[in-house]
């Protein structure tokens, strides 16, 4: 892929973002859906035209790259779908913040080459902000290079998680999100959930935030995690899952920082 192709993909994430944007602040005289029904209802919405369109755009310009139809079925995420190269794009990410008219969610395009990911892109339509990577080029932030923050004392550490989507549908996986926040909650400065998975990790990328863990679903959540990381490991950062091994096909769990950190985080979380 080179920089005309990048720069391509660049502009075609961010016309969809802007299209996002719009429709999340479309009347901002009218409340947000009532029941989950409707939630669930102007999410679909939203997530089938800006995916179509970033499908159909991709396609025209890059007609042999496959496009995968996997991101909520995690079970289809434990190896690579496709040989040679193929699209993994999550259209909304922070799904219940776009639906609540406020910031933290995103969308996400990644590409996979046999198995490897090289190139990630994660939007802000808020704030108009790009990150991207691609494989051993660095990460960037609107084009300027960024790199994972250098604390090395867990007790000065910002870090983030994340529970389950439907915590009621998944109450081993909500346990244990709580108990590993309750955990690290006396171990750190402070802990927080922020919304969209894939922004909390390009913002441990940049060293906004020092780390990022989650146990995920039953299956893992490879696809929701995959963009994040990668630009975390271009931007330096280590990469594990939630038990210390490397983060690779098949991972449950994900923990990202620098490389000390990342050394204290798996040693506190293996105790929950």
């Amino acid at each position: 892929m080179n920089l005309n192709d990048l720069s391509f993909c660049q502009k075609l994430v961010r016309q969809a973002g802007t299209s996002l944007h719009s429709q999340c602040h479309s009347n901002p005289s009218v409340q947000p859906p009532s029941t989950r029904e409707a939630a669930f209802q102007t999410f679909e919405k939203a997530n089938k035209h800006v995916e179509s369109f970033l499908k159909e755009s991709l396609a025209g310009r890059f007609p042999s790259i496959h496009w995968s139809a996997s991101e909520f079925r995690p079970e289809q995420q434990q190896q690579p779908e496709f040989r040679g190269e193929y699209w993994i794009c999550d259209a909304i990410d922070g799904a219940l913040h776009f639906i609540q008219g406020f910031g933290f969610y995103s969308l996400s395009l990644c590409l996979i080459r046999n198995g490897t990911p090289v190139l990630a892109i994660v939007y802000d339509p808020e704030r108009e902000e790009l990150f991207h990577a691609v494989t051993g080029q660095g990460a960037f932030l609107n084009d300027k290079r960024i790199q994972v923050a250098s604390k090395t004392k867990l007790g000065d550490t910002y870090v983030t998680t994340s529970l389950p989507s439907f915590p009621a549908k998944e109450p081993e996986c909500a346990d244990i999100a709580i108990r590993s926040a309750a955990r690290l909650t006396m171990k750190t400065f402070a802990v927080k959930m922020l919304g969209s998975v894939k922004l909390q990790l390009a913002y441990v990328a940049c060293g906004r935030l020092d780390g990022y863990w989650e146990f995920g679903s039953e299956y893992g959540d490879y696809y929701d995690w995959l963009p994040g990381t990668f630009i975390v490991q271009e931007a330096g950062g280590t990469v594990t899952d939630s038990a210390g091994s490397p983060f690779t096909w098949g991972s449950r769990g994900v923990i990202a920082s620098n490389q000390t950190l990342s050394a204290e985080l798996i040693r506190e979380l293996a105790s929950v």
